[in-house]
């Protein structure tokens, strides 16, 4: 079906009043037939199914989708929940206010538009975006605290649900702790995909939740066709700089594997990434000792270090092993801090995971600088 259609269904099926497809009646309850669900390209974590009446939102696995991890129901306030659906979640509609703990669900909403319904946000100091960081001076936007979380105030700011990220703020314990204060919570697991566009696809769970789904269609057809056409630009390439990247931490290096988030980008922009073929031995990481990857990566041409380091004077100062490597001799160590904030508010992970066109554009640039002449980069900057 063409996609146009196909979201002309969608919205037709978001404005319609009209009352549930009963299929067998039992008491005030029915059964309801699936109409249509929401075009999804690339995540596999999440789907949207329209029935007559109703929606249904579910969070899987995005390596098993047979494996659900959470679902909800989102229908007018009062109207009895559909029996197939006994295990999720029953959220009113129109959504009024929500709170966000991660950064970049923040970032999600306001490329939506919809900063006005964030009535609190967590981990403030790791916040970029100014606007937002304005609203919680003036307690506008409410600060519902960071490592320990005021759950006195989340229950004085009465949202629709809070935006949750599993393990990652608490996994079950905090969703336990929200449940037996009568606070709905919503798991939002973007960050699992680890294909650029899918992490980015996910603009459309957000959207769903606020029966915004054509607009955030628009925004990802949008991202979609400048990173393609990014893409596009590296047929030309016949040569690929090798790349590795991060620093070690007590000891550790912690290296991507080539299934991760940021290989994939390295491999999109034309990098040659020094672990891509490597199996993961902790998450999507591997743990190597230091002379391991000096073995491998001692000659490598770029090193993207997605730390802390502000300088060739710190990388220098954290080991003065690291100036042995080529690409510190020859000062090609990129850092993706460029846009952060003197409290650790850091944008690339706040808007990045939702512009990876915009991520693509700065790794293209340093790999291959003749294909975007003119180009200055957004996220990353040269350590000097």
């Amino acid at each position: 079906m063409n996609r146009v259609c196909l979201l002309f269904i969608v919205y037709c099926l978001l404005v319609s009043s009209c009352h549930q497809k009963v299929v067998q009646e039992q008491g005030t309850q029915t059964h309801c037939v699936k109409e249509i669900s929401l075009p999804v390209k690339y995540a596999k974590g999440f789907s949207v199914d329209y029935y007559n009446g109703f929606k249904v939102i579910t969070v899987k696995d995005w390596r098993d989708s047979s494996k659900v991890f959470a679902q909800y129901i989102l229908l007018p306030k009062g109207k009895p929940a559909p029996i197939d659906f006994s295990n999720a979640l029953l959220l009113d509609t129109p959504v009024r206010k929500v709170i966000c703990i991660s950064t970049n669900h923040i970032a999600t909403l306001i490329r939506l538009g919809l900063m006005d319904s964030i009535s609190g946000v967590a981990n403030v100091d790791l916040i970029y975006d100014k606007d937002v960081a304005v609203k919680v001076k003036q307690n506008q936007i409410a600060n519902v605290g960071s490592n320990e979380l005021n759950y006195e105030k989340m229950v004085e700011l009465n949202p629709s649900f809070v935006f949750t990220s599993g393990d990652w703020d608490g996994g079950d314990k905090m969703k336990k702790k929200l449940r037996s204060l009568h606070i709905k919570s919503v798991l939002n697991l973007d960050y699992m995909e680890q294909e650029p566009l899918a992490r980015a696809e996910w603009i459309k769970f957000t959207a769903a939740f606020y029966d915004r789904e054509v607009e955030a269609d628009c925004i990802f057809s949008e991202i979609e066709k400048n990173y393609l056409s990014l893409k596009e630009k590296l047929k030309s390439v016949s040569t690929k700089p090798t790349v590795f990247s991060n620093l070690p931490f007590k000891e550790i290096w912690y290296m991507p594997c080539g299934e991760n988030y940021m290989p994939k980008l390295i491999a999109d922009a034309g990098g040659n990434f020094l672990w891509k073929d490597a199996k993961a031995t902790n998450g999507l990481n591997l743990n190597l000792d230091y002379e391991v990857v000096y073995a491998k990566a001692a000659d490598a041409d770029i090193w993207l270090c997605n730390g802390f380091a502000r300088s060739l004077t710190e990388i220098k100062s954290a080991d003065k092993k690291n100036t042995f490597f080529k690409a510190y001799k020859t000062a090609n160590i990129f850092n993706n801090d460029k846009r952060n904030t003197s409290s650790g508010g850091f944008d690339f992970w706040e808007t990045g995971p939702l512009n990876p066109d915009m991520v693509l554009a700065d790794l293209i640039f340093i790999f291959h600088p003749e294909l975007l002449p003119n180009y200055e980069l957004y996220y990353y900057r040269k350590l000097k």
